[in-house]
């Protein structure tokens, strides 16, 4: 059985809770992200800010001064290092989620993208 451990990502890339907008989105577009992990003072993961959560605000009159803080998803859906690919699966199947972060302690250690999962479930045959 493989689990999340075996194919995660550990090149960690996140953005800290009160950093600007506009640093978040060149990230994003910069590291061809879909979405990054926000952590707090502590390195705690305390939500994670989207593509599609910039696109929401984009007209909202103070777009330019809004923080990570003002649009995160504060309830994240995080899996762990020792969770089993199956599980994984599964929920990138019922979720329309790319990437997910994994945590150890509230702390981000990595993250497993839905390609991690194909390539590892067809690495048999390519």
């Amino acid at each position: 059985m493989a689990y999340v451990r075996d194919i995660m990502k550990k090149e960690i890339i996140v953005a800290k809770i009160h950093d600007r907008i506009q640093q978040i989105s060149k990230i994003l577009t910069e590291k061809k992200i879909s979405n990054i992990p926000i952590i707090n003072e502590k390195n705690e993961l305390v939500g994670i800010v989207s593509e599609q959560d910039i696109i929401r605000i984009m007209n909202s009159e103070n777009f330019m001064n809004m923080t990570a803080k003002d649009i995160m998803t504060k309830n994240v859906l995080s899996v762990k290092e020792n969770d089993p690919l199956e599980y994984v699966s599964k929920i990138f199947t019922e979720k329309p989620f790319r990437r997910l972060p994994v945590i150890r302690d509230k702390k981000v250690v990595g993250v497993i993208t839905r390609e991690d999962i194909i390539s590892s479930f067809m690495s048999d045959y390519y």
